[in-house]
């Protein structure tokens, strides 16, 4: 497994487990509905496995999710470590949610790389440009913008 892949794994694994945890802490106090826990759960999940196998779809999710989430996880954050007061249920909760937030800003760039391109099959193999665009709504196939070549 590449380097650039295997960093974006373990980013959504860590993700992940305090994502988990925070759902344990938050069905157990009973703040939320069990579906408003489990789809994020869900998402996160689906990336990871979508990464590890290389499905393109993942990439573009986890390019997307990884920078929008990652700036909104930590901007909430800082917001509940500003108003935690030294409390604990706060602390616990800014600490889980910078350990969601944290991990996709590398996500993000692990995906963006070279070797990442590769192992989504997103390089074009006439032209061998890296940027192409989706052929159909789940992005099995790609289309190059320069030549407009088409692969699977």
């Amino acid at each position: 497994m590449r380097t650039s892949i295997l960093i974006a794994v373990l980013s959504v694994g860590m993700m992940l487990f305090a994502r988990l945890l925070m759902a344990a802490l938050v069905l157990m106090g009973g703040g939320a509905s069990i579906p408003a826990v489990l789809v994020p759960i869900v998402v996160a999940a689906l990336i990871l496995v979508g990464i590890v196998t290389g499905y393109r779809l993942a990439w573009q999710w986890g390019r997307l999710l990884g920078l929008v989430g990652g700036i909104l996880l930590t901007l909430t954050a800082i917001g509940v470590f500003a108003k935690a007061g030294g409390r604990p249920g706060p602390l616990i909760v800014g600490s889980l949610v910078t350990l969601q937030g944290v991990p996709l800003f590398p996500m993000f760039f692990a995906l963006g790389t070279q070797g990442a391109r590769q192992h989504f099959r997103l390089i074009c193999p006439q032209c061998g440009r890296s940027k192409p665009k989706g052929g159909n709504f789940l992005f099995t196939k790609a289309i190059c913008k320069k030549c407009k070549a088409t692969w699977e």
